[in-house]
């Protein structure tokens, strides 16, 4: 897959993709990934087999479980809940828990979701910690979006019009090669200031391939009017992301 090929349309059948081995009897099916075009969120499929488990944990993000199969027990920090098929949680960043299959019989399956694609898992017990998408069961290339934040002074009464200028300029972005999300953000303190963020599969993408086509030379002219100055940009990417 190439970096043009994430941003489409998918369907993802569980039986035909590969899964990690979680070791105690289970084991995991990621479903949308950063790599698959995933661009705020991580879900995926846990299988356990009859009475198996999965070690106590903290992930650095929140977290939302549903049970599709079966009957589960959940201990969230220190407190267990049984759960019934359909039955869903919600676990707020860096909170213990971990899910136990309730049957010495049968097999369960949770559908899980994580609020962000640079969501982390450390194990209470070890200490160990790492992302949850380095956690590789397929050949998917690698994606860890870098983010363009560009710093635009607008003109003294241009702001709705600034606005407009980007909101009209987003399909130029969208289609763009390894473009992933585009927000626009206003200063409280400084109105005439805006912060525009958007995520890119790598700085080549932005500096070289968007900025070299017919798209970066139109969405200057709908910007270009209505700017006190020229923009200052910087690419970053995620070290942390505490909750």
């Amino acid at each position: 897959m190439s970096t043009t090929d994430t941003q489409r349309p998918r369907i993802f059948r569980p039986d035909e993709l590969p899964a990690n081995d979680r070791g105690n009897g289970a084991r995991t099916i990621p479903l949308v990934t950063a790599a698959r075009g995933g661009t705020t969120y991580l879900n995926g499929i846990t299988e356990f087999g009859p009475g198996s488990s999965i070690a106590h944990h903290t992930h650095n993000v929140a977290e939302s479980v549903m049970v599709i199969e079966g009957d589960a027990m959940v201990d969230i920090d220190g407190v267990e809940t049984r759960l019934r098929t359909f039955d869903t949680t919600f676990v707020p960043a860096n909170i213990p828990h971990h899910f136990t299959n309730a049957s010495a019989t049968a097999s369960m399956r949770i559908f899980w979701t994580y609020g962000s694609l640079d969501a982390t898992r450390t194990i209470v017990s070890t200490g160990k910690h790492g992302r949850v998408d380095d956690e590789k069961a397929s050949r998917d290339h690698e994606v860890k979006p870098v983010r363009e934040i560009a710093q635009f002074d607008v003109l003294p009464g241009h702001g709705a019009d600034f606005e407009e200028a980007v909101r009209t300029a987003v399909p130029l972005f969208q289609a763009a090669r390894g473009s992933r999300t585009l927000t626009l953000e206003k200063s409280e303190e400084q109105p005439q200031r805006y912060t525009l963020l958007v995520g890119w599969e790598t700085v080549e993408d932005h500096m070289v391939h968007f900025r070299e086509s017919d798209a970066f030379l139109e969405w200057r002219a709908l910007i270009g009017p209505h700017l006190a100055a020229p923009p200052q940009v910087e690419h970053v990417r995620n070290v942390l992301t505490g909750f």
